[in-house]
Order: C-alpha cells, then sequence, then structure tokens
C-alpha cells in the first residue's frame, strides 16, 4: 500500500512539474510600447504574459518573471487585424467548359495554408474575410485553431449572392426559399455575414438584408449600379470597396450624362463616377449622415482603386516577392485584374490616376462624419498589400494614431473580436515586435521582425524564409 501511494504521488509532482513547464510565460523588457486605444506611448516598458494572455503591462520595476526577453528598444504594438482578406480564396482561372466561359477560384488547403502564414508573417494575427467558400473558411478556422496551420483567426463570410456563376465564389438561388436555405446553411457553417454582390438588383439587396438579419446574421455588400443608399435604407450593416459608382448619388444635372457615357461591360465608370461626384450635393450629404447614424461600417481598400488607375505601374508599385503570393497566385493575378481594364487608353488611365484625388477625399468626408471605417487589402494574404492600403490612408491624411487604432481596437470593435486589439490585461496575447516607430511613419509596419499570437512567438526572418524555400520547391516540382 506504501509503495502504491508513493508512486501516485510521484506521478502527481511529474504531472505537477510537466504542466508548469507546458505553461507560456514571459517578459518582454526594454520595449517602446505603443497602446493605440488611449493613444499613449511606454518608454522603457515591459509586458507580462502567461499563456495566451497578457497579464500586466507597465514600466519601472519588473515583475519576477525568470523568462526575460530584451527587445532593446523595439516597438510593441497589438497585433494588425486585417479587415478585408480572403484568405481561403483559390487562384483564379478562366475557361470554356461545353462552350461557356467557365471562372473558378475554388479553394486550395495548400494555397490557403502559404497565405495564412504569410499574413501571420506581415504582422496580421487576425482577420476578416468578406466572401469565400464557407466550407474553406470552417476547416481553416478548425486547422487554425487546432495548431495545425499557421495564421490569423478569422471571421468570415461565405460565397457570394451573384448572377455571375463562379466556382468557389458565388451562389444564386432562384427563389426567396432557396436564398433561405442557402443562408442557413452558410451559417451552419460558421459565417457572421452574408456577401450581396454587383450583379443583384435592388429587390435581391432587399431580400438578402432581410433574410440574413432573420437568421441573425449581419449583411455585407460590394455594390456598383445598385446604389449604397438603398442598400443603406434595406439595413445593410457594412459595403466595401471605394466605388459607390450609382447615378443617383451624383448631382442631379450629371446623371443622364454620367449614364450615357457608360459602356456594356466596360470598368472605365469605376473613375469615371468620381470625376462627376460632388460630396457637398444633397445625395452624397445624405448618404454620408445616413452610413454614419445607421452604424454601417465601411473599408475603402484603396488599394484596388490604385492597382487599377496606375495599372501601367503596378509592377514597380507591387513588385512580386516570393513569400506573400503562393505561386499558383503569382503567376497571374496581375493579369486578371488587367483583362479587366482591357479598353483603358492611355487617356483613361491618365483621367483615372487624375480622379484618385476625390478617392482619398471620399475617405477624409467618411472620416469627418465618424463614419466607422475598418482596413483591409482585399489580398491574399495581406502582406506588402496591406501596407501599401496603411500608406494610402496616411496619403489621404489620416493620423497615425487613427490608423493604427483602425487595424487594432475599432477593427476588434466592429468585428466583435473578443479580447483583441489592445495592450492590456487580461487581453490576448497578440502582438507585434518592430524596429521603427509607426507613430512617425506608418512604413514603419515593414519592420516587424516578431510576431505574437495567443502567446506564441515567431520569428518573421524564419516564417518568410519558409514561404520561401515552399516556393522555391514548387518551381522545381513544377520544371520536371
Amino acid at each position: 500500500m506504501l509503495r502504491k501511494t508513493s508512486c501516485f504521488l510521484l506521478l502527481m509532482a511529474l504531472s505537477a512539474t510537466s504542466s508548469i513547464a507546458a505553461a507560456k510565460e514571459y517578459l518582454l523588457v526594454n520595449a517602446n510600447i505603443i497602446v493605440p486605444h488611449n493613444q499613449t506611448e511606454l518608454h522603457d516598458g515591459w509586458v507580462h504574459i502567461v499563456d495566451d494572455k497578457i497579464e500586466e503591462v507597465g514600466h519601472g520595476q519588473l515583475p519576477l518573471v525568470k523568462e526575460r526577453i530584451d527587445v532593446q528598444g523595439a516597438f510593441i504594438m497589438p497585433g494588425m487585424i486585417d479587415g478585408h482578406l480572403h484568405l481561403t480564396a483559390g487562384p483564379m482561372t478562366v475557361s470554356v467548359v461545353e462552350n461557356q466561359p467557365h471562372i473558378s477560384m475554388k479553394s486550395k488547403p495548400e494555397v490557403t495554408r502559404f497565405h495564412a502564414m504569410a499574413a501571420l508573417s506581415s504582422g496580421i494575427t487576425s482577420a476578416f474575410s468578406p466572401a469565400g467558400d464557407p466550407i474553406a473558411n470552417q476547416h481553416y478556422v478548425q486547422m487554425q485553431q487546432a495548431g495545425e496551420w499557421l495564421g490569423p483567426s478569422l471571421k468570415y463570410a461565405g460565397l457570394t449572392f451573384d448572377p455571375t456563376p463562379i466556382e468557389g465564389g458565388s451562389v444564386y438561388p432562384s427563389t426567396p426559399q432557396e436564398w433561405q436555405q442557402e443562408i442557413q446553411r452558410q451559417k451552419s457553417l460558421g459565417v457572421s455575414y452574408i456577401k450581396l454582390y454587383q450583379g443583384l438588383s435592388v429587390q435581391e439587396v432587399n431580400l438578402g438584408v432581410s433574410l440574413a438579419h432573420k437568421a441573425g446574421l449581419k449583411a455585407i455588400a460590394h455594390l456598383d449600379k445598385v446604389s449604397w443608399q438603398e442598400a443603406v435604407d434595406a439595413g445593410i450593416d457594412a459595403l466595401t470597396h471605394a466605388l459607390p459608382t450609382s447615378a443617383d448619388l451624383l448631382p442631379e444635372d450629371s446623371r443622364n450624362d454620367f449614364l450615357a457615357s457608360l459602356s456594356p461591360m466596360s470598368a472605365k465608370h469605376l473613375y469615371q463616377w468620381f470625376e462627376w461626384v460632388n460630396f457637398d450635393a444633397p445625395a452624397m450629404q445624405k448618404l454620408i449622415a445616413d452610413l454614419a447614424s445607421k452604424d454601417v461600417s465601411v473599408d475603402l481598400t484603396l488599394v484596388v482603386n490604385e492597382m487599377m488607375y496606375f495599372y501601367p505601374e503596378i509592377d514597380s508599385l507591387y513588385p512580386d516577392e516570393r513569400w506573400y503570393h503562393h505561386p499558383e497566385v503569382a503567376a497571374n493575378w496581375k493579369t486578371n485584374l488587367g483583362a479587366s481594364l482591357y479598353d483603358w487608353t492611355e487617356e483613361d488611365f491618365e483621367r483615372a490616376q487624375s480622379s484618385f484625388s476625390q478617392v482619398e477625399a471620399f475617405l477624409l468626408h467618411l472620416h469627418e462624419a465618424s463614419v466607422p471605417l475598418l482596413i483591409g487589402s482585399d489580398s491574399y494574404s495581406g502582406g506588402p498589400v496591406f501596407w501599401r492600403e496603411l500608406a494610402l490612408h496616411q496619403k489621404a491624411g489620416i493620423e497615425n494614431w487613427e490608423i493604427l487604432q483602425l487595424i487594432t481596437n475599432k477593427a476588434a470593435s466592429r468585428l466583435a473580436l473578443a479580447k483583441k486589439g489592445k495592450i492590456a490585461a487580461g487581453y490576448q496575447a497578440d502582438l507585434v515586435v518592430m524596429t521603427d516607430n509607426p507613430l512617425k511613419d506608418i512604413g514603419a509596419v515593414k519592420t516587424i521582425t516578431h510576431v505574437i499570437q495567443n502567446g506564441n512567438r515567431f520569428d518573421i526572418g524564419k516564417l518568410r524564409q519558409r514561404l520561401r524555400d515552399q516556393t522555391s520547391e514548387f518551381a522545381s516540382n513544377s520544371l520536371q
């Protein structure tokens, strides 16, 4: 009996020791801590992390923690949140099947896994996907939460409701009952939002918003000819892209001229609208006021406008790197974008580029009216595209503190990400470490050296090297 008791006590002791060893507890010291939510800087500060949470933040006398990590004056801020990341989208392909064009964005696990690691290695610890195959999104969340895949935590919408058939991208029910069934299917797969797309009619947008709300979900829309105002009146919760290009938002004496300039299958209206718009005219003033009063969030993805308007310069503005686009995506994403600009002349690009200041003005009008904003990259993996979006917000006139809030605490609040987005006791230990100060230059996010997610520390250089190695391996296999 004594021998059995001794063995039991020894096993209990070993178990306790193992448990303590498995727990993460460490102290980041000698840090310049940037706290966006209350716009404070803490010099010579420290962050105490226990397991996946921030235990305490301070400066001066250090807590008694065995493991101390000297960051040597580096800048620490909350992990960044990309508010428009198509993480699970597959490479876009266009083919002809049975004499009909076939578009596919079918998700591929190996592509998703690559982009997830790339997103994490660009400092993105959480993200929102405003559209995507809900089966692929749910699978990603399961793999990420299990620790099998490295990447940001993800909140997501599902397949877009749109008449254009895209494999892995869209769905178009034919009756209200089928709409309701599809919304319930997507809800069962974990979506938080229903995505309504630009090919829908006003009546279908109203139907989608109503059915989403009845299902306890929110509705987000990418609209074009259907008015943002009509969507707001219908109760839309979020709008995306700086492309609210319906004629009814223009001054009354300009609408017929704008409509007369439209050509079927042409994307020229995406800059022409900004040539005609007057943000001080009644229609736009009402829209902006309603967006604010009805708490409709907007993410403008300025990079989309820049990529189109400045497409002749896209290689210099968005140079290909070997770590943030999977090779299957890197091979054709610029070509796919260029195909939508097939009829643009040199004059069109010049006019589009001249109108970009109006896009920036749109952002400022929304911001000054206190319309809730998100910042997103509309990319597969964040990376330099996400960083460029921050730079475009800064260039447009948004202050650096505000930009940092929009990608940390304000994004967490808009997306209902509990206990994320702040450096404060009890919050998720999601942090980024960088050598330069983003308050002086938002481009400092490019100097990230480490990312911490759920208390786990990752060396950015090592993550990106793994991605480059995968790219090289893919190229090597392709040649065989």
